[in-house]
């Protein structure tokens, strides 16, 4: 059986240790990958129009080859018959020669040298293995741009374009440079953005019933408590604990104690309202937090969830497993804590154990004597 979701942080930890913070995962890459594709390609054939209105006929037929290029890489990055490092250095080819080649045709002026140091931000962020292929294509990136610098600015190229054009050309490359680095950047962003989500969906579930856990319900409790503080009437607690679990885990094994909680914690969840909360409190133990409902209404919903589960039909290895669950109700008093309340919801639990189990027990129902004897015999609440 998994851990008990108090207990889940090392398991968080190790999915959090397997990733490249920082990096884009293959799959999402590939979405990057489509994104450049379709933006370069409208861009090459904008360049293939200049360059067929300016004569210059090499670098139009050249980005007819470029336009190829990256419909290529678009329809490539979207199927996983091709390898998006395939894809990845198609586009870096395609970047570093298109500029080297419109530098040394048209110019240093005519801008094309930009787009060189856009690879630098795409490669860094990328999943491509291992880190010296990264290393070594922002190092030949950087390498090629100086080499550039130094022999072509000063350089006067075969093909003089107009000045107007040349002018033109140069701002539209920073202008088409800057849309790129905008869109690598909400890209960045966004990512991230989704990586924080689910980061934090990591750390707030339980893996194996994907309820929320220990650590989330207490933030769900805080928060409660301080409406309760504000003057909400109700704040009722529902601790529920499955009967025998034990007994399942020792003698069917924990493939069928897994199989349990995870159809239990689908039981629970439809017994409940969507403002209400509910998590794993700890191995075989649930927690229904419930807002703005009193006593009565709380006795009336755990009764609801012992139903819900009593009417369980499982099988492990062909064999009937027959699920029930203990259920302690408890509604916050006035000047009492939430952890109190916890507390008595877990002392009725016990009084219901043992009272036969397969029952609902509700804290201020139990005399004050059976309370407190129970109470002692209860496992200490730890504070949430």
């Amino acid at each position: 059986m998994s851990t008990p979701s108090g207990t889940s942080d090392p398991i968080v930890l190790r999915s959090l240790n397997t990733a490249h913070l920082g990096e884009v995962q293959p799959e999402t890459f590939r979405k990057l990958m489509q994104g450049i594709a379709a933006i370069a390609a409208l861009t090459h054939v904008s360049f293939l129009c200049v360059f067929l209105w300016a004569g210059v006929d090499l670098l139009a037929l050249v980005n007819v080859g470029s336009v190829a290029c990256y419909v290529w890489v678009f329809f490539a990055s979207r199927s996983p018959r091709y390898r998006i490092e395939t894809a990845w250095t198609a586009t870096v080819l395609e970047v570093m020669g298109h500029a080297v080649l419109a530098t040394f045709v048209i110019g240093w002026g005519s801008g094309f040298h930009h787009y060189i140091l856009l690879v630098i931000p795409v490669a860094v962020v990328s999943p491509i293995r291992p880190l010296a292929l990264k290393a070594a294509t922002v190092l030949a990136v950087a390498l090629t741009y100086i080499v550039l610098d130094a022999t072509l600015r000063h350089r006067v190229p075969p093909h003089v374009l107009p000045a107007a054009v040349q002018e033109g050309l140069y701002y539209f490359n920073v202008f088409g440079t800057m849309l790129i680095l905008t869109f690598l950047a909400g890209c960045y962003y966004y990512l991230i953005n989704q990586a924080h989500a689910a980061l934090r969906e990591l750390a707030t579930t339980d893996p194996l019933t994907q309820l929320r856990n220990r650590r989330s319900i207490t933030e769900a409790i805080r928060r409660e408590e301080a409406r309760v503080q504000r003057g909400v009437p109700y704040l009722s607690f529902v601790l529920c604990d499955l009967d025998h679990f034990k007994s399942i885990n020792d003698t069917r094994g924990h493939d069928a104690g897994d199989l349990v909680l995870k159809a239990v914690s689908a039981a629970l969840s439809k017994g409940v309202r969507d403002v209400d909360f509910l998590a794993r409190w700890g191995g075989e133990e649930f927690l229904a937090v419930l807002p703005d409902t009193n006593g009565d209404g709380a006795a009336l919903v755990a009764e609801r969830l012992r139903e819900f589960v009593a009417a369980l039909e499982l099988t492990h290895d062909g064999q009937p497993l027959r699920v029930t669950t203990t259920l302690g109700v408890a509604t916050l008093r006035e000047g009492e804590t939430a952890e109190q309340a916890i507390a008595r919801a877990d002392a009725a639990l016990y009084e219901g154990k043992r009272g036969g189990r397969n029952r609902v027990v509700r804290a201020d129902a139990m005399p004050v004597a059976r309370a407190a004897v129970a109470t002692v015999h209860t496992a200490e609440v730890p504070a949430v």
